[in-house]
């Protein structure tokens, strides 16, 4: 099966839109159109928020991190390494008990082991490996 980020590459190829080789960041035009595309897909969620209808909830869920995804590849972000890096400081956010902090509603906050994500080294490595 193919990672995400290898499934929005094959997207933009397929579609000729032009991704980036080195991470970088968005042009204004670039800009307006991540912000439309992303914004579009949460108003669609929220509209089957509304009508509560599990199967196209699923699917506008799934919309948003395709098009955020796909809008990342545009701007050569290193998805997987930045999912991985996310998931890793995601998950030393437990307290000293080992267990999860949860904020009232729910959300969960950071214990005091939580190691911030490194996204400059995960850029740095990405940049590093095209030169």
């Amino acid at each position: 099966m193919s990672s995400l980020e290898q499934q929005v590459i094959q997207f933009n190829t397929t579609y000729n839109v032009e991704s980036s080789s080195i991470p970088r960041l968005p042009t204004e035009d670039e800009a307006n159109r991540i912000y439309h595309l992303i914004n579009e897909e949460l108003q669609e969620t929220n509209e089957e928020l509304d009508a509560m209808d599990l199967s196209k909830l699923a699917k506008e869920l799934t919309d948003i991190l395709y098009v955020t995804a796909q809008q990342m590849a545009v701007l050569g972000l290193p998805i997987d390494a930045l999912l991985r890096e996310v998931q890793r400081s995601n998950m030393s956010k437990l307290g000293e008990d080992g267990k999860p902090i949860y904020r009232d509603d729910g959300k969960v906050l950071k214990g005091s082991n939580y190691i911030p994500a490194n996204i400059e080294k995960v850029l740095k490595e990405a940049s590093n490996e095209h030169l």
